[in-house]
């Protein structure tokens, strides 16, 4: 999804009153200070979601209260669609909450209007943030400035249903596995689950998300986008990555296209008819609940042949910022900073925020079998998550939902790889301008 486009007029008169960081003759605290515990302050702050997080959000907005009582903290909540709408608006007028949830798909937009506050001179002060990893932030961080700061993280992997290999016979998918080996695997679940009702295939397309090829262009060490949002690979890189499935594809050897799209938005491994899924490690629990079992592994993608190392980036599941605009930043970077590394707040949420950017925090859940599972990979992974995810443009909504579009295409035989790459360009020439 994107946002429209802002006025500039607008944008303009956001950036001036963040430099200015005051109003109505008050001027805004020096930043690094810690935040004066005689003062007061109220911030607002507004996030997407349900019933159930906006409790817990209360719950872990009294926790922060115990150690700053005097700052009034004003909450808003709103579903999706109509969070992105009433930001939207904010933004337009300046006006956006002093402390705001942030997607990452949305960063890249609003970081290039100058709508959030650089949180770097901050961090010698109400915002430390200790035992968040620069990893972490760099998820967060645009041209320098830290605009963001995750909340929870997760990382890309490869989950797989034991219950279907065992019944199968078939030996787990393991974390050295390379992309041929793969192949082989899934082969191997397509033969032993052939004569099952329904019949189990070993995979679905590896290829069918963008999420995939951004994976697979950071383990070549490729920039994903620059710094001005455009797209830094190229037609033959996506050529390159498709053709990675092609002989299972034109083999029919993915679990079939008809059915995939039968079942949408579940997909053969939460319907229980395909062996493994490509996702982000907290998707565990809806793969327990879908599925319709808590035995479920998790391991790293394949490697193509001859690597050694994944190359894996914490990816931020929502994020924190402080607008431009706000006329008491140093409380809403308290309030930032106790969200994100709080015990308590990780104690509260456990891991539906994403796993806690901090190893205090994720000690502090009290797990259920998909916490385990989730932050036991994570565990396992600490050395290989080296870089930050890439910061996603304007429009990367609709960029990833192109993908989508165009491999379903490409599955149905109505386009072929390099027709594939040239529509996907096309699309972005006109989102990314």
């Amino acid at each position: 999804m994107s946002l429209k486009t802002l006025s500039a007029v607008a944008l303009t008169a956001v950036a001036a009153l963040a430099l200015s960081g005051c109003s109505g003759g008050t001027a805004a605290p020096a930043p690094g200070e810690s935040f004066d515990p005689d003062s007061s302050a109220e911030i607002t702050f507004a996030w997407w979601g349900n019933d159930d997080r906006a409790a817990r959000f209360e719950q872990a907005i009294a926790a922060f209260n115990e150690e700053y009582p005097n700052i009034t903290v004003v909450r808003n909540f709103n579903a999706w669609g109509d969070y992105w709408t009433a930001r939207n608006t904010e933004a337009a007028g300046h006006s956006l909450p002093d402390a705001v949830m942030i997607d990452a798909g949305y960063l890249g937009e609003y970081a290039s209007k100058n709508l959030l506050a650089d949180l770097n001179p901050y961090r010698g002060g109400v915002l430390p943030l200790d035992g968040v990893s620069d990893a972490v932030l760099g998820a967060g961080t645009v041209q320098d400035k830290l605009l963001s700061v995750p909340l929870g993280t997760n990382a890309y992997s490869l989950m797989y249903n034991k219950d279907i290999l065992d019944e199968l016979g078939v030996p787990y998918p393991t974390d050295t596995m390379t992309w041929e080996e793969m192949d082989d695997f899934i082969l191997q679940v397509n033969k032993a689950g052939g004569a099952t009702e329904p019949r189990i295939y070993g995979s679905e397309d590896y290829t069918g998300g963008f999420v995939g090829f951004i994976y697979a262009m950071m383990q070549r060490g490729n920039e994903v986008f620059d710094a001005d949002g455009k797209a830094a690979f190229t037609e033959q890189d996506v050529v390159d990555y498709l053709e990675t499935g092609k002989k299972l594809r034109d083999a029919g050897d993915f679990y079939p296209v008809e059915r995939s799209v039968a079942l949408a938005p579940k997909g053969g491994f939460l319907a229980g008819e395909s062996a493994v899924w490509f996702n982000w490690s907290t998707t565990v629990l809806q793969g327990m609940t879908d599925a319709g079992t808590e035995n479920i592994g998790m391991v790293q993608p394949p490697l193509d042949a001859g690597e050694k190392t994944h190359v894996l980036a914490p990816h931020p599941s929502m994020m924190l910022s402080v607008a431009a605009n706000s006329k008491q930043p140093q409380a809403a970077a308290a309030l930032v900073n106790f969200l994100a590394t709080s015990p308590k707040v990780a104690e509260i949420f456990g891991t539906s925020l994403g796993t806690p950017p901090t190893e205090a925090g994720q000690a502090a859940i009290d797990r259920q079998p998909a916490d385990t599972v989730n932050l036991d990979y994570i565990a396992s992974i600490q050395d290989e998550l080296t870089a930050s995810y890439p910061i996603l443009p304007a429009g990367y909504g609709t960029i990833e939902a192109k993908w989508g579009e165009l491999h379903e295409q490409m599955r149905y035989g109505e386009i072929d790889e390099k027709q594939f790459a040239q529509s996907l360009f096309s699309e972005m020439s006109m989102v990314l301008g």
